[in-house]
């Protein structure tokens, strides 16, 4: 959630962050502002993507961090300029 957060932070006009645990009202709420949707999953369980499959909500972009090599941690140790140097494609598949 750190890493979405910063995101959401640094260019509100792009990004919206939502917690998993916290339900799927703000990412609903994104989506009907035309907000690209980006499932940004802390481990294996993918409790994000979960939420949104619940939800009925498809994702546009899945991004597992611990397969960038970032472990899980509380907080999280997830920086968005990893992500962003790292991730090759995300930039681009979010527009």
């Amino acid at each position: 959630m750190q890493a979405a957060s910063t995101l959401t932070f640094r260019r509100p006009d792009i990004y919206r962050a939502a917690a998993a645990h916290k339900g799927v009202e703000a990412t609903e709420n994104a989506a009907s502002e035309s907000f690209r949707i980006m499932a940004l999953d802390g481990c294996t369980d993918r409790c994000d993507t979960k939420k949104l499959d619940e939800a009925g909500i498809q994702a546009d972009v899945s991004l597992m961090v611990t397969e960038l090599g970032i472990e899980k941690t509380r907080p999280s140790d997830v920086n968005p300029e990893y992500i962003e140097k790292n991730y090759p494609g995300y930039k681009r598949s979010l527009n």
